[in-house]
């Protein structure tokens, strides 16, 4: 069943072309991603389709429809954390039961758990959805169908992110084909036209042993060929005019990074706690038996929403007696809050003020968080949430430090910036702290953890995936209480079998066995 039907889709503002969209159709059961670069359009052409722009949209919708906007009020707004109001305005909306569902970002200010939540209410939805999300798990785990809205053009990928990250793998490797078929034959008919043209040019002259008249004939002879070569100089030209050039991909990430250094730690750990208790105006928040930040490393800080990582952040800022922090350490600090850019500066003035970094490494940097060439001059006054965020981050990658502590650095992020500044924090040769709710970021960048949960702080020398798979092994007290209801059930069928008239060798042989088992399960008992 068609629940929405949209045609010859087109808006625009002054000569900038920003939806042009033939058509595009949502039926029962879709569950799709739309995805793009920030700037692109994509909750544009949401309040397209939704008929909150100035362009009366040719939309045909059969189906209600629940619409989870970013800035959306709710009641008790002010007394609520980010989480609580997103929480609640999903709350309000999946109570409704809309046959669509149309989410723009609703992952934002959610801690993993109720990211999974969100995730089971998805799969259990019985209409369609169309889900805005930076969320790369999120996108692979609830949808079957990819929108990529780029230059106002919309391209559907059958699959979920996954799939669709693979085929523009492949687009752009095909791209590399093409350019390098473009290229050969362009030096081909440009080799050739030189080749034609030098023969052309020494055929006039005559050799010096002719006679006059011999000249003069050889002289015709060769004006005629001449003519030839220089017409099939002449097609190869238009060949060459003709030719369609394909550009080659721009290699963000080729751009390398070998002077890329920062000042040296001379110490394993770079910082080191023992039984900490961690406490906001006389609240316990946490314990910790022990904590370390090894040096070179890049440790992800999880737990969930209000836990207490922010604070156990300011006291690390705040350089707190019980935290044995190394006096060589230079932390660069990333938040969220982006009012103080100096709004009159350019990007790579504001960058490189107070970097000791040499131009081509800054201007490296930049390109690999996709700033191009001439976009680094640009006023950050001009510039997007995206954008700050990656001026921002720009900043302190190249600033004199030589430990960053990040505060949800992918927030704002497109999904191609995210996997740049995955790439930039893996190359990053100094240590990283950062916490963050995108669980793709930390499997592609963490080699430690540093893991909040149930009041308690713990330490895990490893990546995500190994992480997971340690938690998903039974603990050695599981293991105890399964041996033990073992023993017990064996007991029950000793007893039920001694019960039942047996010869007396038998029963001699059970009883042995029943005390064999019962000394066992007391013996875990006592443990």
């Amino acid at each position: 069943m068609q629940l929405l039907k949209a045609m010859n889709i087109n808006y625009s503002i002054g000569d900038r072309h920003l939806l042009d969209i033939e058509e595009l159709k949502v039926y029962e059961g879709d569950r799709i991603g739309l995805v793009g670069k920030n700037g692109q359009g994509k909750s544009l052409l949401i309040r397209y389709l939704m008929g909150e722009t100035d362009v009366t949209p040719s939309t045909e919708l059969s189906a209600s429809v629940g619409w989870f906007r970013q800035l959306e009020e709710v009641e008790d707004y002010d007394r609520m954390s980010g989480g609580e109001r997103t929480l609640k305005k999903l709350d309000q909306l999946f109570q409704k039961g809309h046959e669509l569902l149309i989410l723009d970002e609703p992952t934002n200010n959610l801690d993993w758990k109720k990211i999974e939540q969100l995730e089971d209410r998805l799969r259990n939805h019985k209409g369609a959805y169309i889900v805005v999300s930076h969320d790369r798990v999120l996108l692979d785990e609830v949808c079957d169908t990819i929108w990529e809205l780029d230059q106002g053009k919309l391209t559907i990928y059958n699959g979920n992110y996954t799939f669709y990250a693979e085929q523009k793998q492949l687009e752009r490797q095909q791209q590399y084909d093409h350019h390098e078929k473009y290229v050969k034959e362009k030096r081909r008919l440009t080799n050739r036209m030189a080749a034609k043209r030098n023969q052309a040019s020494g055929m006039r002259k005559a050799p010096s042993r002719m006679g006059n008249s011999e000249a003069r004939l050889h002289k015709g002879k060769a004006t005629e060929q001449q003519k030839k070569i220089e017409r099939v100089s002449k097609v190869m030209e238009n060949r060459l005019e003709k030719l369609e050039k394909v550009d080659k991909p721009f290699e963000w990430d080729a751009m390398k990074m070998e002077d890329f250094q920062v000042a040296q730690i001379h110490r394993k750990l770079v910082l080191f706690g023992k039984d900490l208790q961690v406490n906001v105006n006389r609240k316990h928040l946490f314990h910790c038996p022990s904590l370390q930040l090894k040096n070179g490393t890049k440790t992800a800080f999880i737990g969930d929403n209000g836990t207490g990582k922010s604070t156990l952040i300011r006291h690390i800022l705040q350089g707190k007696e019980e935290l044995d922090l190394t006096t060589q350490a230079r932390i660069g600090h990333f938040t969220q809050s982006l009012e103080h850019l100096p709004e009159e500066k350019t990007v790579y003035e504001y960058v490189s003020e107070t970097s000791t970094m040499p131009q081509h490494i800054i201007r490296i940097v930049l390109g690999r968080l996709r700033f191009k060439e001439e976009e680094v001059m640009k006023k950050i006054e001009v510039l997007s949430g995206g954008e700050r965020v990656k001026a921002a981050l720009a900043r302190l990658l190249v600033g004199n430090f030589n430990v960053l502590i990040l505060d949800e650095p992918t927030n704002h992020l497109d999904l191609e910036a995210m996997e740049a500044l995955e790439a930039l924090v893996r190359d990053y040769p100094g240590t990283v702290l950062f916490v963050t709710h995108d669980r793709r970021f930390i499997d592609q960048t963490a080699n430690q953890l540093w893991v909040l949960e149930d009041g308690r702080l713990t330490y895990y020398d490893g990546d995500l995936s190994e992480y997971q798979s340690y938690k998903e092994q039974p603990s050695a007290a599981d293991e105890m209480e399964y041996d033990k209801m073992t023993l017990e059930t064996k007991l029950t069928e000793l007893v039920s079998r001694l019960s039942m008239p047996v010869s007396d060798q038998e029963k001699a042989s059970l009883e042995e066995e029943y005390d064999k088992v019962l000394k066992q399960l007391n013996k875990l008992r006592n443990k």
